[in-house]
């Protein structure tokens, strides 16, 4: 996650928006499929060993939120999808940013009772940054968060930093879903 969010931070200073809305905005989405075939799976031990197309073996034990594992058989394939998006403005801050500045929000959804497993979870997470510095000479600034915590961000185009200015307040908001669903094979 503190990745996603140095990553979102250095977008920042990536983009440019019209003068009447942001002064700076970007929105990047990010879409990864996955296919996985259950090579193993023990009902007793709830150790599940997964191959994916290259032959690579990931071995893991599914928790109790598993709740459909006696539906899994060897042969099944697991296919997910993992969406993330980052979208980012350099704007005023409303006052519900400033009352709330770190916001976490998650939502699950799981198959019914005796379907194979399935589930889409989605979390998405606001934070409010305030521009603390502009060093062109490294061609990037620091943001600082509302704990006061101060990271350095390089900008990808230098140019950015002539759009923002000290002060200015960023709201980053990245979301993120995964879907996993067990299929019979070759479905």
């Amino acid at each position: 996650m503190q990745r996603a969010l140095v990553f979102g931070l250095a977008a920042l200073l990536v983009a440019c928006a019209s003068e009447k809305g942001p002064k700076v905005s970007r929105e990047e989405t990010q879409v990864s499929s996955m296919r996985f075939r259950v090579a193993e799976v023990d009902q007793k031990t709830r150790l599940v060993t997964l191959v994916d197309s290259s032959g690579a073996k990931t071995r893991f034990r599914a928790d109790e939120a598993v709740k459909n594992l006696p539906q899994v058989k060897v042969g099944d394939e697991l296919v997910g999808t993992l969406v993330e998006s980052l979208a980012i403005e350099a704007r005023k801050a409303t006052p519900e940013d400033k009352n709330t500045p770190a916001t976490v929000s998650e939502a699950l959804a799981t198959a019914e009772p005796g379907q194979k497993p399935a589930g889409l979870y989605v979390r998405q997470i606001q934070a409010l940054y305030t521009i603390e510095s502009i060093d062109k000479a490294r061609g990037g600034g620091t943001l600082r968060d509302a704990n006061g915590k101060s990271t350095f961000v390089k900008a990808r185009d230098p140019s950015v930093l002539d759009k923002v200015k000290v002060g200015d307040t960023v709201v980053v908001t990245l979301t993120q879903g995964l879907s996993l669903e067990v299929t019979a094979p070759g479905t």
